[in-house]
């Protein structure tokens, strides 16, 4: 496919928006002599300014269709009609300089279907460029199927073009507007962004230089757009239209001062998520992340001098959905999405089929970005065809726009699933580079998922609990069962102050160490939990002993969690080439919940659960409990 870039003249730029029906003659006559001279197939579309958006306010024609705005289909027709006089006017300009360009009408292309919008047909664009005409398209009026009207930005044409061209590949869009680029915000600084990594552009503070008239949403909405062409692999360069041989330079990629928002494409973004995955591995192993207080010690179990069952006779089975299994064990979710965590989980795997536990993954993000390293999670269910897995998906994959059924389905299939888990992790998201800060999608995409499909899928938290609030809004949403996740284990927190942040470079603090301690603790997790909900519970975060397994299915809790000591013991058996140190620590595991038992004169799992009788609660966990 051949190249051709996209360049957008501003509205604002060639024309004077607070004086109607101005142009800025010799801004056009510059611009079109730099389109010229720089010799590059391009696509030219410029903005309405003081020609379309002063009568597309008066009428209020972005918001379609309104019996009580007077004269509104005669303001629709002046609207049009004043966008083709300033169209005309650039087209004149080109045609005296003996340069062949047309006039491409953007409301005779697109049209509008509920909230999208299609090109009717590209072929007319795309046979200029053939030809080596310059097309030259405009801001304009929108007609849809419903029987109303709207605005077609030039932005938003852009980003139809980057979508649809079919016979040429967008190499670079470029916007020339009356400014230097992006100004954000930092510290009551306002400073130019020189450049941005697309990933960050939900998380920048704009500077607010004021706005003119303009109905399209302004620097926001312009941002809106851009966000959406770069996920389309193509970058964006935002200059200064307004200064000598700015415009020449962007188009032949010279040096020039502006805001250039680079595309993380998916290859970046495997690299980044490969990258952070080992990180997760080896900072637990290197240093000390684990939360300084671990509530557990503050339950204490009641002992039976003279239990009335043979030791052996104790039975630790129960059944976890649809498959027995022999200890209340999770082998909590650790890794995936690095060759590394291939051989870790496949360590794992084997030995929690040969101890018949269950197993969970880490995020299966990974394997959606870079299906090469989808072999690392299904691993999983290679070695282990018969326990009961959990895969994992994030509540930032939920919530993104761009989320798709058959994505949530993918990872279902990658390690064939028995159970899903969606994992909260506002806090880690929040800490480390590039994270998602945006739920508001989540519900929606979490319904569309429940109504198509039934196999279970449990609300797990990653190290900062649940309230009870949010345990009774999930519970009723729809979720089959809970991973609690409390304070009291590792701390991804500390795990993201190990780690180089560039973000949090810029604060005079150090946030992953200031919320090291944030969330709620594990034993307080599993109480809110049941409070609300009879559903199942795996309790995780600070779990350490088989004695701690029973403190918290005492608590409420059905399975107990355990990632921490899992990585130990698989750390010891990747050097070693063997399963043996992680067999060992779940056979120990299985020990010291089979004595709790027994030293309580217990037979089963249902005589502890939920049996607050059978603990007694100390010190800063009791006033958590009753404050």
């Amino acid at each position: 496919m051949d190249e051709v870039l996209i360049l957008k003249l501003g509205g604002s730029l060639i024309t004077d928006k607070n004086k109607p029906f101005s142009i800025r003659e010799k801004v056009v006559n510059d611009s079109i002599q730099q389109i010229i001279e720089s010799g590059k197939k391009l696509v030219l579309i410029h903005g309405g300014g003081s020609f379309g958006h002063p009568i597309a306010k008066k009428y209020n024609l972005f918001n379609g269709i309104n019996p009580s705005v007077k004269n509104q289909l005669l303001g629709l027709s002046e609207t049009h009609d004043k966008m083709n006089e300033l169209n005309t006017f650039i087209i004149k300009n080109f045609l005296k300089k003996k340069f062949p360009a047309i006039s491409i009408q953007p409301s005779s292309i697109f049209i509008k279907n509920l909230q999208d919008i299609s090109p009717q047909t590209i072929a007319t664009i795309e046979t200029s460029l053939d030809l080596g005409i310059l097309p030259v398209l405009y801001g304009d009026i929108l007609f849809d199927r419903q029987g109303s009207f709207s605005i077609i930005s030039g932005d938003r044409i852009i980003l139809e073009l980057c979508k649809n061209l079919q016979k040429y590949c967008v190499s670079k869009a470029v916007f020339a507007i009356e400014e230097d680029g992006i100004f954000v915000k930092e510290n009551d600084n306002v400073k130019l962004a020189n450049e941005i990594n697309s990933r960050d552009l939900n998380n920048i503070n704009l500077a607010d230089l004021g706005q003119k008239i303009d109905v399209t949403g302004g620097i926001s909405g312009k941002l809106s757009t851009i966000r959406e062409i770069c996920k389309l692999n193509i970058p964006v360069q935002i200059i200064n239209g307004l200064k000598e041989g700015f415009i020449i330079k962007a188009l032949k990629s010279q040096d020039v001062k502006g805001t250039s928002i680079k595309v993380f494409n998916d290859k970046e973004e495997s690299e980044d998520i490969r990258e952070r995955k080992l990180d997760h591995l080896k900072i637990p192993l290197e240093f000390d992340v684990q939360h300084s207080i671990n509530y557990f010690k503050d339950i204490k179990l009641i002992h039976n001098p003279l239990p009335e069952y043979d030791f052996e006779e104790i039975d630790l089975s129960l059944k976890f959905f649809n498959k027995m299994i022999s200890a209340p064990i999770c082998i909590s979710a650790i890794t995936g999405g690095h060759p590394i965590s291939k051989e870790i989980n496949e360590i794992l795997a084997k030995a929690a089929e040969a101890e018949n536990i269950i197993m969970s993954v880490g995020s299966q993000r990974a394997g959606l970005i870079d299906p090469s390293t989808q072999k690392s999670f299904s691993i999983v269910r290679e070695v282990a065809p018969n326990i009961p897995v959990i895969g994992n998906i994030g509540i930032g994959q939920l919530s993104n726009s761009n989320f798709k059924i058959e994505d949530y389905n993918t990872c279902i299939e990658m390690v064939k699933a028995d159970v899903m888990a969606v994992h909260f992790n506002a806090l880690h998201e929040l800490l480390q580079d590039k994270g998602d800060i945006s739920f508001k999608l989540f519900y929606k995409n979490f319904q569309n998922i429940r109504e198509i499909n039934e196999s279970p899928i449990i609300a797990k938290e990653v190290g900062t609990g649940f309230n009870q609030d949010l345990a009774l809004q999930l519970d009723k949403l729809g979720f089959d069962g809970f991973d609690v996740g409390g304070t009291g284990g590792t701390s991804f927190a500390a795990i993201e102050s190990k780690r180089d942040n560039f973000d949090n470079q810029k604060y005079a603090r150090n946030p992953a160490d200031v919320f090291r301690e944030w969330g709620i603790p594990t034993p307080i997790s599993i109480v809110n939990v049941r409070n609300v909900s009879n559903k199942l519970i795996i309790a995780t975060g600070g779990l350490r002993t088989g004695i701690d397994i029973a403190k918290s299915i005492a608590l409420g809790a059905n399975v107990g969690g355990f990632a921490y000591r899992f990585l130990l013991s698989a750390w010891k058996d990747q050097k070693n080439n063997s399963i043996s140190n992680t067999i060992r620590e779940i056979k120990t595991l299985k020990n010291e919940f089979r004595s709790c038992l027994w030293l309580m004169n217990l037979k089963n799992i249902s005589e502890l659960q939920n049996n607050r009788k059978k603990c007694v609660i100390l010190g800063d966990l009791y006033r958590w409990l009753n404050q």
